[in-house]
């Protein structure tokens, strides 16, 4: 990588914490859970790399725990799990055994590299989850910018041999109920900031980026067409909100069940505000109606 695409990513990397006030970010208590925090595992190349888990303390040995599994955003070249602990805190809080994954990020490696990391780390998951005692059939994900963009597409490489082939990786054995993903990165290639001056970042320009490129728009028949019913959230002061209401209107036209939250237009709800603010009420009443939408999606006897 050149130094001018080191210096635009430096750029960004600045715009975005201080566009997102990361510096005022919060936690809230984890008050009532269990936590595992940097729980090491090795991706499909050998490196080390780190998750977290929230449990429920509960006294019901037999109570059985759905689970979600969340992949923090950042940009593709920014962000880190620690970011997201309060939002895991809040989904632990209402019963689910949270595994929230980190994965390397770009220039020092591409984006097919960054989706086999959450292939990797999701397969380390459902070998973690032997270790609990869990519904199999109730299985989530929650995803947030960049992090929601990567969601999408190792959730689609799962039903898509095709697109398999073009990222060059294997998808991961986990099979998702549902998605709900927030202020999400859709699009990495558009003639806009995102497009202009990080996509030959994000993607290169060696073969593998040339197989992948026609499957860079969220909208393509392999990648629409191969994901689980899907919770879209965004707001008026979200810098990407575009992104998400175009994609939810194309999920619209093909039929593609989902169902769209626009928050409103308070000036505090910004880019990602249920991570980044997870105090917050309106980011309480987004994780409440997730919550909601993963239990239509679970089976009939399991909606309690």
């Amino acid at each position: 990588m050149g130094l001018i695409e080191n210096a635009i990513i430096k750029i960004v990397k600045h715009k975005m914490h201080r566009e997102l006030k990361l510096d005022e970010a919060t936690e809230i208590s984890s008050e009532g859970i269990d936590e595992f925090r940097n729980i090491p595992y090795t991706n499909r190349v050998g490196k080390e790399l780190f998750m977290d888990i929230y449990k429920p303390k509960d006294d019901d040995p037999s109570r059985e725990y759905p689970v979600v599994v969340n992949v923090h955003g950042g940009g593709l070249i920014s962000g880190s799990k620690n970011l997201s602990a309060g939002f895991c805190r809040l989904f632990a809080q209402r019963g689910f055994l949270v595994f929230s994954l980190e994965y390397r990020l770009v220039p020092a490696v591409k984006v097919y590299e960054q989706l086999d990391d959450v292939c990797a780390g999701m397969d380390c998951v459902g070998r973690k989850l032997v270790d609990f005692n869990v519904d199999f059939r109730r299985i989530f994900m929650v995803a947030e910018s960049a992090g929601a963009y990567l969601a999408l597409y190792t959730a689609a490489m799962k039903r898509s041999e095709v697109l398999q082939k073009a990222i060059g990786y294997e998808p991961s054995r986990m099979s998702f109920k549902a998605l709900g993903l927030i202020s999400g990165m859709f699009y990495t290639t558009r003639k806009d900031a995102t497009g202009i001056f990080l996509s030959r970042s994000f993607y290169g320009k060696d073969e593998k980026s040339r197989a992948i490129a026609q499957y860079t728009n969220p909208e393509h028949p392999e990648i629409i067409y191969n994901i689980p019913p899907v919770y879209l959230i965004t707001s008026k002061a979200d810098m990407l909100e575009r992104y998400t209401l175009d994609f939810a209107g194309e999920l619209g036209n093909k039929g593609i069940e989902h169902k769209l939250r626009h928050m409103g237009s308070y000036k505090r709800l910004l880019h990602a505000f249920p991570v980044i603010r997870p105090d917050l009420p309106e980011s309480i009443r987004v994780v409440d109606e997730i919550t909601e939408w993963f239990r239509e999606h679970s089976p009939a006897d399991a909606r309690d």
